[in-house]
């Protein structure tokens, strides 16, 4: 059974810009937006990439992120 979602997350960005990632199934894939800093009085933000990452590859980017973390590397140098 697909349970549909609709909760996107927003990440302000130290340059101005905003990534939002959003997840519509269960288990489907992941859509990442990157909008750019606001470029009218209105907070327009143009869309300057988006791209999708599989459920598999997000929890590969997590394991490995959990890993680095948990072994030391609080920087995420590599």
């Amino acid at each position: 059974m697909k349970v549909e979602l609709n909760v996107p997350v927003y990440l302000n960005t130290n340059n101005e810009r905003v990534i939002r990632i959003r997840q519509s199934l269960i288990d489907g894939p992941i859509t990442v937006r990157v909008l750019g800093a606001p470029r009218d009085v209105f907070g327009s933000r143009p869309l300057e990439t988006m791209y999708k990452i599989s459920p598999d590859d997000m929890v590969t980017m997590l394991n490995w992120y959990r890993y680095q973390k948990e072994n030391g590397n609080e920087e995420l140098s590599f």
